[in-house]
């Protein structure tokens, strides 16, 4: 079999593939398709030439970056750690398959922070940060899957080695003296690491259980809540803190699901195992946080933020039913729950928690849920009196305008000053006995504002207009009350011959006393059906007034709150009402309920800050009450 490649001691020659070019040789690429030939090669069915290595895919990319990895190429490593980073966004590693991956991300991430931990700081360089940050990123977003947070719990030193990450950061930025100035080129990136570092741990702390009270990890934590002004690292750290607050214990109950046959043979066992085997640990870290610390925790309840408050509503529901045994109360983890309630409520100080806690927990209970607003009720109608006075008859004449009503129309111009008049001294009437002589009711007028006339013209002010006419008077008569009606009727005296006529104004009768301008204008033009309920008043009480349209109002926004619409049930709560309300309720039957002091303090500071609206948003929305959202004991303590 002849060679492919020619042996010839001059140098490398190149040879185009496709086989054209002036410079190809008779050992060219033409032999090589001719060979191919004769083999079968570059035969069948296709009479294109086929380039080395198509259909050839390689290796897949994950053992690509193996490969990469394990040759330590600088340039290989970059792209290795860099993909890996990319394609975390989507996490497709699984750690207990790809365990090579997984440890050398671990070295990656670990490696700068050995080197400063060992005080070589000219050794850490920008490059070395990017893989540890590449690393990083790729385990914070590969612990979302549940097996890679197992695989990654289960390795001995990990823990220790995020501790010692942890420390530097936190001291870098929350220890005032503690930068180094060798790294100041690189401050950039630990505040990246730290928040990647506080995601990576939230998941894992669900799996570091029953922490003492000098437990490293728990302590850099809740030293970096209580400095940190970053919203994110905040409630990421405060996340951790509620895990480390996990406890479990091996002969802890058994669920009721669980059958009652052996349960006597169980107990025995789980006695004796606890005798011979178990001490009762009081050292848990829940007990290692301070007054201090928990006022700053609750105190972040005061800001109006979805995220803090439901960071901070979980920490406190851990903290409270937690069931580490404190060390008064070894052998009840109740009396150690009641212990830390009263701790984190300050009873025996200030109080400063109990007060921040009864008055944003009533609030948050209720927060986002449907509810109608108690600022938004129906105005209530107002009450007319059907009758005002002993004086159900109409009187004979217009009444006298008090000093401020006259001073205020004797400025106006006809003929709205005589619209007004008959406004403010008469009123509608439907009875047909009552009738007013259109003499009358123009000298009751012209009586009242005799000032205008009645002058010499030197002294009169030029000011005042002068008065209507007669005529247009009685013809305005008609216009200021549309239900009035100008009559002439035929008046046969006795002794007389001829009968008389008596010029009347229908429809309007003298007032009692007179009304406001804008009282007299609604009811001058209000509908003939409203006059006429005010018929039979003379044998109505004094002061009685129509109480039907009253019972109807209060009818109608009843059945408002009342309605379907206005209903909430416990489907509405979202995890921030839930929790709230738990804790609420476990605050009143702890504190509040068992009061005995005669002060009263506790209640009386519960009313102080939720009297003032809880009730109104209660009688709103009384399926709050119904569906044991709120309890109903709870409303006692707001009388």
């Amino acid at each position: 079999m002849p060679s492919l490649v020619p042996i010839t001691t001059s140098s490398r020659t190149v040879i185009p593939l496709n086989g054209s070019g002036p410079d190809v040789s008779a050992f060219g690429f033409g032999q090589y398709q001719n060979i191919g030939s004769n083999y079968g090669i570059y035969g069948g069915g296709y009479n294109q030439q086929q380039t080395i290595g198509s259909n050839h895919r390689g290796i897949n990319e994950k053992q690509r970056i193996i490969m990469a990895l394990k040759s330590g190429i600088p340039s290989e490593v970059d792209w290795a750690l860099m993909s890996l980073a990319r394609n975390s966004i989507h996490p497709y590693l699984s750690f207990e398959e790809d365990a090579f991956i997984a440890h050398e991300l671990i070295k990656y991430l670990c490696k700068p922070f050995q080197l400063i931990h060992d005080k070589k700081f000219d050794s850490v360089n920008q490059s070395m940060m990017t893989h540890s940050l590449d690393a990083l990123l790729t385990l914070r977003n590969s612990v979302q899957d549940l097996s890679n947070q197992q695989w990654l719990s289960q390795v001995a030193s990990f823990k220790k080695q995020l501790i010692e990450i942890l420390r530097i950061l936190s001291n870098w930025f929350f220890q005032p003296g503690k930068q180094i100035k060798e790294l100041v080129n690189i401050e950039d990136q630990f505040a990246e690491a730290l928040h990647y570092l506080i995601d990576l741990l939230e998941p894992l702390t669900c799996y570091y259980i029953n922490n003492s009270k000098n437990d490293v990890l728990f302590n850099i934590l809740m030293q970096v809540l209580y400095v940190t002004e970053d919203k994110d690292l905040f409630i990421n750290a405060l996340k951790c803190l509620s895990h480390l607050l996990i406890t479990w214990h091996k002969n802890s109950k058994v669920s009721d699901d669980d059958d009652d046959d052996d349960g006597d043979m169980d107990k025995n066992t789980q006695a004796l195992e606890q005798d011979d085997d178990d001490t009762k640990v009081t050292n848990n870290c829940v007990d290692a946080i301070t007054d201090q610390q928990l006022e700053h925790i609750v105190n972040t309840l005061l800001v109006g933020d979805n995220d803090l408050n439901n960071a901070v509503l979980d920490f406190l529901k851990m903290y409270l039913f937690s069931e580490a045994l404190h060390q008064e109360y070894p052998n009840s983890v109740k009396d150690s729950q009641r212990l830390r309630l009263r701790h984190l409520l300050q009873l025996s100080t200030t109080k400063a928690n109990y007060e921040t806690l009864v008055k944003q927990l009533p609030l948050l209970l209720v927060s986002n849920l449907p509810l109608a607003e108690p600022t938004e009720p129906q105005p209530v109608p107002n009450t007319i009196l059907t009758r005002r006075t002993q004086y159900s008859i109409a009187p004979l004449a217009a009444p006298e305008l008090t000093k401020d009503l006259y001073r205020i129309m004797l400025q106006f111009p006809e003929p709205a000053r005589a619209t007004t008049w008959l406004h403010c001294c008469y009123e509608p009437t439907t009875s047909e006995e009552v009738e007013v002589t259109q003499i009358s009711i123009w000298k009751s007028y012209e009586t009242q504002f005799q000032e205008i006339w009645k002058v010499d013209g030197r002294d009169r002010n030029p000011n005042l207009h002068p008065l209507l006419p007669a005529v247009d008077f009685i013809k305005n008569v008609t216009k200021a009350f549309p239900n009035a009606e100008a009559k002439v009727l035929t008046v046969q005296t006795e002794g007389e011959e001829q009968p008389r006529k008596k010029f009347i104004i229908q429809g309007i009768q003298p007032r009692q006393f007179p009304v406001s301008i804008e009282t007299g204008n609604y009811e001058a033009l209000k509908s003939f059906s409203e006059t006429s309920q005010q018929e039979g008043v003379a044998t109505l009480p004094i002061g009685h007034f129509d109480s039907r349209g009253f019972e109807n109002f209060v009818a109608s926004e009843s059945e408002l709150i009342l309605s379907a619409e206005n209903q909430v049930s416990l489907s509405h709560l979202n995890s921030i009402n839930e929790t709230s309300r738990e804790i609420l309720e476990y605050i009143f039957q702890e504190i509040v309920e068992k009061e005995h002091d005669h002060d009263h303090v506790a209640s009386n500071l519960f009313r102080l800050h939720n009297s003032y609206w809880l009730p109104d948003l209660i009688y709103a929305n009384p399926s709050l009450v119904e569906s044991g959202i709120i309890n109903s004991k709870w409303l006692q303590y707001l009388l």
